[in-house]
This record gives C-alpha cells, structure tokens and sequence, in this order.
C-alpha cells in the first residue's frame, strides 16, 4: 500500500508541475510546445514533443516537510537539489557568502576570503575538468563521456600518479579511454589534434591508466568508424552500407584479427566506391583514415580476394 501510495503521489506531484509550467507560459523555443517534463533525477526541464533540453539545474519543489515513518516515505519525501557533477571540482556541493551587506567586520571577511581559496587538488581537478570540457566541445562528446573522464582523472590523482607527470598528457588519455568505454568511436589520433601536449605523451599516459586501473579496454570495430569516415569523404548512403556489408565478409572470413580497425574501414569505403562508381582516390582515402597508402593498398587487396 505504501508504495502505490508513493507512485501516486509522485505522480500527482509531476502532473502539479506540469499545470504550474502551462499557466506560467512556458513554451518550447523549438517546436513552441506547451507539453513540458520536469525530470528531477536529471534537474532538467524537457519538452516531450521535439526532446529538447529547456532548462538544466532545476530545483525540486515536489517535496514536502511532513515526517516520514518507514523507508519509502523517507526516499519520497527526501530533498533535492541540482544533482552532483563529477565535471565541477568539488561536485557542486559549495557554500556562497554573501557580499550584498555594507557593513563587514574583519573576521567575517576573513571567512569569506578563505572560503573563496581553492586548495593545490580543487586547482588541479577544476583545470582537468576544464581541459576535459573544452575537447568533449571540440569533438562534440556526450555529457556522459566528459563525466566518465571527469570520474578516471579524479582515480588518478587518488593514486597519485600525476607526480611529475602534466595535466595536459593525463587529461586526453582519460577522454580517449572514456570513449573506448561507452563505445564512442573516436580515435586517439583524433584527440591528439586538439590536445596541448605531444601525442607520444599522451599514449604513454594512456599505457599507465590502463595498467594502473586495470581497465579491459576493447579494440574499435571497423564499422564505427564506417560513418565518420563516410561523412569525412562526402560519400552517399549507399556506399556506407556496401562498406558494412564488406566488413561483415571480412569479420566471417576471420580477416580483421590483428589488423588496425582504421585500415580495414578505409579499405572497405575504397573497394566500396569502385564498385558503386563513386571515385576517390586512395591519397585522399588515407589522409582522412590517418594511414598509408601502403596499408590501404594492403588491406585492400586483402577484401579484394575476399570477395
């Protein structure tokens, strides 16, 4: 009883907010819908038509004071704020003094002026995530890459393994091996381009994560790198899925293992194009893959006997 009890009041809770947002006026500045979702897990406003995210950081006004007797009641009745963010350099959990008053005595202004000093780890956790920010901008990654990297640097500096080590080397690493980890095909290479340190830093602080966390990190596939390259190359859709189907070949024929993912992708849009008449040439292929033309040319001949 308790918990149908919960589930109707929350959703009662939810169906209130929604009226409040209509009579307030507040629309869709995409599609000007009045249909609005107030997701307090995530702290966003959420229009239900288009998916847009309105407004972020919004504050859960669905819970009440009463006293809660058994542990349903308590996890309903619970307050909340803006959700914590491994992103902010002390989760967002930080205490405002406000300035507003004339009249300060000296100790007041003390406390104020050190409660603004950042200690030597909050400098360094509010440059990493920083740095981690402005490449998941550049490389337009999912807020949930640049948390998971946020979570893998913080590891790091707990193990101190930053010692005499840069900030700059340690923060791509962490986002190249966030991407391996929920799946998103970005290359190492691609990560490099907009980092601040050299890319042979970078892989040996790659190596030491790796080794250091015990991460099982799973080699890229062919075919996630089948799209990106295709929109690098301007090239149509059907040419996208003949490249699969002649990745999906090699993969039966068991000829991808201990090859590099970019070689077998570029070749496959290379063999993909002859046959569909849509040229490119091998230069321009390999520039846009990150390889050779010798490794092109080999991967090729390799899918060409294949089929």
């Amino acid at each position: 009883m308790s918990k149908s009890k919960s589930k109707d009041s929350a959703q009662k809770n939810i169906s209130i907010e929604e009226e409040i947002g209509d009579q307030e006026g507040l629309q869709c500045p995409e599609c000007e819908s009045k249909n609005l979702i107030r997701d307090y897990e995530r702290a966003e406003l959420v229009c239900s038509a288009c998916g847009l995210v309105i407004m972020e950081s919004i504050i859960d006004t669905s819970r009440n004071d009463r006293r809660a007797y058994t542990s349903e009641e308590r996890k309903a009745r619970e307050h909340r704020g803006a959700p914590l963010s491994p992103m902010l350099s002390n989760y967002g959990l930080t205490t405002k003094i406000d300035n507003q008053f004339n009249k300060w005595n000296g100790r007041l202004k003390r406390i104020k002026q050190w409660n603004e000093r950042l200690t030597w780890a909050q400098r360094n956790l509010l440059i990493a995530t920083n740095e981690i920010r402005r490449l998941g901008a550049l490389l337009a990654l999912p807020k949930q890459v640049e948390e998971n990297a946020a979570i893998l640097y913080r590891k790091v500096f707990k193990l101190q393994l930053l010692r005499g080590r840069s900030i700059n080397s340690f923060v791509p690493a962490c986002v190249y091996l966030s991407c391996r980890l929920n799946k998103v095909p970005r290359t190492l290479s691609e990560i490099c381009a907009f980092s601040k340190s050299r890319s042979k830093t970078i892989r040996h602080s790659t190596h030491i994560i790796i080794r250091e966390l015990n991460l099982k990190i799973m080699a890229l596939a062919p075919s996630e790198l089948v799209a990106g390259l295709i929109n690098k190359l301007k090239l149509s859709n059907d040419i996208e899925r003949k490249t699969l189907e002649i990745i999906q070949y090699a993969k039966k024929a068991n000829l991808i293992l201990g090859k590099d993912p970019k070689g077998i992708a570029a070749a496959a849009i290379y063999l993909a194009c002859m046959e569909n008449g849509e040229r490119r040439s091998q230069s321009i292929i390999s520039k846009e893959a990150g390889i050779t033309e010798v490794t092109l040319r080999n991967r090729y001949k390799e899918l060409k006997t294949l089929l």
